[in-house]
């Protein structure tokens, strides 16, 4: 008689796993599709002719694809040149982030200093304060120093903001052994020593990953370029396609707008689908340890 009533139950109980299985799929699917519609939708009007942007049926494929969106782009906005801008200020931000986060993080995990837990905590409290606090004294910071209109206006507010990238090189220093650290000190190694030559090639990963994350932020970041760059040709990629819509002689300019967007879109799919693995791997391996 058990091995009757056990036999209906492990069924039913299979038979609700793949039930809850097949409806996470089916909910991840969903998820999926309107994440990537919105790109989809805008590689498909940066190739269609302007009668076939506005259509009562959804077409993602156009009838008659063109690639003059493209060229038109450049022709009526200096595309290349904001798209200059963005990348000189993501790799300027970047590289900035860099150098403050890597010791930060050592100094952190390795050097024992008085009130290092503290000091610690509150790198990590500025995680919660919102972006938008300090905008104001760092307009009126900016404009003292006679920053607006250029890429130092735009980056050096920027750098202070690097508690996680501190938190995440921070983990992965404390997975090091510190038998290694222990024996490169005995060999006469000092503190920038074990830093460059010990601790750096052994954390490359996360510091690959860190590079890819402040790049894709600054490139992405919008309102703080938008109150510093006031010149034309001094605008970011992201605020000057708002002038694609909002200008009254180019209204209608959906298909270069697209095509601008596109091209804004290349950089950050290009280096996380060449970084994706690093990535995921340095997140999972971090741990949460100290």
């Amino acid at each position: 008689m058990a091995s009757m009533v056990t036999a209906p139950q492990s069924t039913s109980s299979r038979r609700s796993r793949r039930t809850g299985r097949v409806l996470i799929h089916v909910v991840v699917i969903v998820i999926c599709f309107l994440t990537i519609f919105p790109f989809f939708w805008m590689l498909s009007t940066a190739f269609k002719p302007p009668e076939e942007v506005f259509t009562k049926d959804i077409r993602l494929i156009p009838n008659n694809p063109i690639l003059s969106n493209f060229p038109d782009a450049f022709q009526y906005f200096p595309v290349a040149q904001w798209f200059g801008n963005s990348l000189g200020i993501a790799v300027l931000t970047t590289l900035g982030k860099l150098v403050i986060s890597v010791p930060a993080a050592f100094a952190f995990a390795r050097l024992n200093f008085r009130f290092d837990k503290f000091f610690f905590a509150m790198v990590l409290a500025t995680m919660i304060v919102p972006g938008v606090i300090p905008i104001v004294p760092n307009y009126i910071l900016v404009s003292d120093l006679g920053w607006i209109n250029t890429w130092w206006g735009v980056v050096i507010p920027s750098l202070p903001a690097t508690a996680f990238f501190v938190f995440l090189l921070r983990q992965n220093i404390l997975q090091l052994p510190q038998d290694l650290l222990d024996a490169a000190r005995l060999d006469g190694a000092g503190t920038m020593k074990l830093l460059l030559h010990i601790v750096l090639p052994n954390i490359r990963p996360a510091i690959a990953v860190v590079m890819i994350l402040a790049f894709l932020g600054a490139w992405n970041q919008y309102l703080w370029p938008l109150l510093i760059l006031n010149d034309f040709d001094s605008k970011t990629l992201a605020v000057g396609m708002q002038f694609f819509s909002s200008n009254t002689e180019s209204a209608q300019l959906w298909g270069p707008m697209m095509a601008t967007a596109t091209i804004a879109t290349l950089p950050p799919l290009i280096i996380y689908a060449l970084a994706q693995k690093q990535i995921i791997s340095t997140f999972v391996t971090s741990g949460i340890k100290g």
